[in-house]
């Protein structure tokens, strides 16, 4: 698969909750998955498989679509959007948990890709977490 197809793969993947067939079919065994604006980052396949399946235990109807991506070589960077109803609890990065909130948030990031034999080695996510937090009532 070329670079792209893997993150459409992805996209796909997480869009349909198979974050299982998306860490074994599309991460490199030591891939990291870094969230800057949660200050949080995986290491290997199970803690970004766990990270992952956060977001769809936060919010189960989450979907996304890339709307803007420019590639180089093997890195990618992709600006997406996404929708989801906060059902959840919500875990802060101190490790305490926010009760779900009801509310649909309509979110955009970047992600960037590293790739290597096609595989995702790495992604990077710089999110709108104060977008995000003032849709769900939890910030001014």
């Amino acid at each position: 698969m070329t670079n792209v197809e893997v993150s459409n793969k992805a996209m796909e993947l997480f869009n349909e909750n198979k974050i299982d067939e998306w860490i074994n079919t599309l991460a490199a065994d030591d891939i990291t998955f870094e969230d800057m604006a949660a200050g949080y980052k995986a290491s290997g396949k199970e803690e970004s498989k766990a990270y992952v399946q956060s977001w769809k235990t936060t919010f189960p109807d989450m979907v996304g679509q890339c709307n803007n991506r420019i590639e180089s070589g093997n890195t990618m960077v992709e600006e997406c959007s996404w929708t989801g109803t906060n059902t959840g609890e919500i875990t802060a990065p101190d490790g305490s948990k926010i009760p779900p909130t009801g509310k649909t948030v309509n979110i955009k990031n970047c992600f960037i890709y590293e790739f290597e034999n096609g595989k995702i080695k790495s992604m990077t996510n710089y999110l709108d977490m104060m977008g995000m937090m003032g849709q769900l009532g939890l910030a001014g």
